[in-house]
């Protein structure tokens, strides 16, 4: 450990300082404004600047912890339930605790770094509800962290903790899902001050190893962190003009750390599953049928569904919507066309780091592009954010005016967001997962009537989703995590689901009118004929419940 924090050693050189005159003569000249770049302080002003930074550094994360805190748990560490994708991990996790192997006996698509961690966790608490929640504080917190390092390479003063609280109150507040986008993407942005400053051989190698461990938890987007970090290597060796071996010295530690990162992490799993099911899951499926999923899998979902402006209350939330559409990925073309306007008349700038920056954020992007939804846009803006307040880092008024306005915005949203939360929160509800709040009332309710007509641990069915199981202590006995009425759930997987019902019969089946009526056009890919005579033969319906879904029981335990 002690080597890998020598390696993340976050001094480095600094920019020069600009003279007096220059900078009044270019005050007001878009072009020729120095930005706030890092600048050595007199030695006897050095040691109190530090002490000062690291106090404000301290409180900030502390603030930042408290902020997060509230988003997802009560006054009294009980968690705020979150029925994202979150649960089908959790689900996944209870799975492997219960000894079956991930990709053979249950359907998984991603890379099972998040089940992992979700399994480990369950092994050594329990099945706790408030796991998620502290696993989400703990990725923020983490990235929090990480973008003020980064913005302390390019930016100096305060705004390094304005990119911290514009990601907190832009990004994470409406990203609060636990998933394996958000492990992925820090396991990404760990990447950046590993060699922000040096590409050493042995830098390189561990950012070829966190690209791996990115790709362990979505496969895809350590890929294209991959070949974010490859692009700049070439760039870098075109702009030094280095020596060709050097290059290929640098792409291969940084692309042979990540292969053996990818095959080592992935084969206990290949090993039990077998590699054919393993690509299956994992490469065809994902190519073949996931864009079929809903409309958030295609480009159609970008602006799609924006906050509706019922009251001038939720003015700021329709702001932070179209701001992190907008800001995703213009602000990387933004910065090409700075870098090519001034790369040559400032060579002072920290253009290797600002360039590495914007290369690992366009990738990024890059990873999320067929499917632009603003949950994915959420979690890989980091990278635009820093690159947004680094244009605003400039000395002109527009500049200062920007700066003041979003420090006020980021700010307001930092006190109403938690307060929001807070203030919509229902009874608590006793589950065996722990003590749990509800952020609406029929979702209280809804789990409410289920716990109250269920046993921890029997088997109980729910169609379409898997919000239910880890919550309420229940399981799946079927292999699929849900099933949906489009192209994503092939014929074969509903004969398993239908198999597996009649193996191991659940009394009750939580059954969403959505799989009978569409919310988009799909009926010539829907495969679910069969699952709804076999529901119709051997289940009756025995209540319907707030949002409509209806609970159908088994006939021969009525």
């Amino acid at each position: 450990m002690a080597r890998i924090f020598t390696i993340l050693d976050f001094s480095g050189p600094v920019a020069h300082a600009f003279s007096v005159v220059g900078a009044w003569t270019t005050r007001f000249s878009v072009r020729l404004q120095y930005p706030r770049v890092l600048r050595m302080p007199v030695r006897g002003k050095k040691d109190l600047l530090s002490k000062i930074s690291s106090q404000a550094e301290h409180c900030y994360l502390i603030a930042a912890v408290a902020f997060v805190y509230f988003l997802l748990f009560t006054h009294f560490f009980i968690p705020i339930f979150l029925p994202g994708d979150v649960t089908l991990c959790l689900l996944d996790a209870t799975r492997m605790l219960r000894g079956q192997v991930i990709y053979r006996e249950f359907f998984q698509i991603t890379f099972p770094g998040s089940e992992l961690v979700y399994f480990a966790f369950s092994r050594l608490f329990g099945p706790r509800e408030w796991i998620p929640n502290t696993l989400l504080l703990l990725l923020g917190l983490g990235l929090t962290w990480i973008s003020i390092a980064i913005s302390r390479k390019v930016m100096r003063g305060w705004l390094p903790f304005l990119t911290g609280l514009l990601f907190l109150t832009c990004s994470l507040y409406n990203a609060r899902d636990a998933t394996h986008h958000w492990f992925s993407v820090l396991a990404v942005m760990a990447t950046v001050p590993v060699v922000i400053e040096r590409r050493s051989p042995r830098r390189l190698a561990v950012a070829g190893m966190l690209c791996g461990l990115a790709s362990f938890f979505t496969q895809s987007r350590g890929v294209f962190a991959l070949l974010g970090f490859v692009t700049f290597l070439v760039w870098e060796y075109r702009r030094q003009g280095q020596h060709f071996s050097h290059l290929l010295r640098s792409e291969a530690f940084l692309i042979g750390t990540f292969f053996v990162t990818v095959v080592f992490t992935n084969a206990y799993f290949i090993w039990k599953a077998g590699l054919t099911r393993f690509l299956y899951c994992t490469v065809v499926f994902v190519m073949r049928y996931y864009p079929a999923h809903s409309p958030a899998d295609n480009l159609n979902v970008y602006l799609l569904s924006p906050p509706q402006l019922l009251t001038w209350r939720g003015l700021p939330w329709v702001l932070v919507y179209l701001f992190v559409h907008v800001l995703v990925p213009f602000v990387y073309l933004l910065f090409f066309m700075r870098y090519r306007q001034e790369s040559s008349r400032h060579p002072e700038y920290p253009w290797d780091r600002l360039m590495l920056l914007n290369l690992t954020g366009l990738f990024l992007f890059f990873g999320v592009a067929s499917a632009p939804s603003f949950f994915r846009l959420c979690t890989v803006s980091l990278p635009a954010l820093i690159l947004f307040v680094w244009f605003l880092s400039y000395p002109g008024v527009l500049e200062k005016v920007l700066r003041t306005s979003l420090w006020a915005f980021a700010l307001m949203l930092a006190v109403a967001e938690p307060l929001r939360v807070q203030k919509h929160l229902t009874p608590c509800l006793d589950t065996p997962s722990g003590r749990v709040a509800f952020s609406a009332a029929d979702l209280y309710e809804r789990y409410r009537w289920i716990r109250n007509h269920t046993q921890p641990s029997e088997f109980f069915y729910q169609a379409d989703w898997a919000d239910t199981y880890f919550v309420l202590g229940l399981r799946n006995p079927t292999p699929m995590s849900f099933i949906t009425r489009s192209d994503y759930t092939r014929p074969e997987q509903v004969q398993d689901v239908m198999r597996a019902l009649d193996e191991q019969p659940p009394r009750l089946v939580l059954w969403s009118v959505g799989l009978d009526y569409p919310w988009f056009d799909s009926s010539e890919a829907d495969h679910l004929s069969p699952l709804r005579a076999y529901l119709r033969s051997h289940y009756r319906v025995l209540g319907v419940l707030p949002n409509g879904d209806q609970v159908w029981e088994r006939k021969e335990q009525r």
